[in-house]
């Protein structure tokens, strides 16, 4: 709840400290950036498999992604959409862009009947979602210092 009675330099640094404290509290595991990378692994390189298996890997990882962000809000406390930061989301649309073009790579190789070639662009996009992910984080807390100061 806000205090309709504050003034403005009070909610001001209101804003800062919860900002700092963010920043300060938002450390989290390797395997948060394994999972994730999985994830977007699965994504990309389960697009070279037969269209039946295709199509279910693509469902689990979605429903693997809902249930991280799920996770993430319940041990956070909150999600921040990768898009909505402005230096930030560059770095998520920059990480969109790689795991786009690794999937098209999938499907050239499902299209050539090289199944196996999931194998590498899912090593590939696993390899680009933790360090785009971990990129992301840094330059997201970066950005919030910056404003709260």
């Amino acid at each position: 709840m806000t205090d309709d009675n504050q003034s403005p330099q009070d909610a001001l640094a209101s804003i800062t400290a919860a900002r700092a404290g963010i920043v300060k509290d938002t450390r989290y595991p390797l395997s948060w950036d394994l999972g994730y990378g999985a994830i977007c692994g699965a994504l990309v390189g389960g697009q070279a498999l037969p269209t039946l298996w295709a199509g279910l890997v693509l469902a689990f990882a979605m429903v693997g992604l809902v249930l991280s962000i799920r996770a993430w809000r319940k041990e956070m406390g909150y999600w921040v959409n990768g898009y909505s930061p402005r230096r930030a989301r560059w770095v998520a649309i920059g990480l969109a862009v790689v795991l786009i073009a690794l999937m098209g790579v999938s499907l050239w190789f499902r299209s050539n009947g090289l199944h196996w070639g999931g194998l590498i662009t899912f090593a590939l996009g696993f390899v680009a979602a933790v360090v785009g992910g971990r990129l992301w984080m840094r330059t997201w807390k970066a950005e919030l210092a910056e404003e709260g100061q």
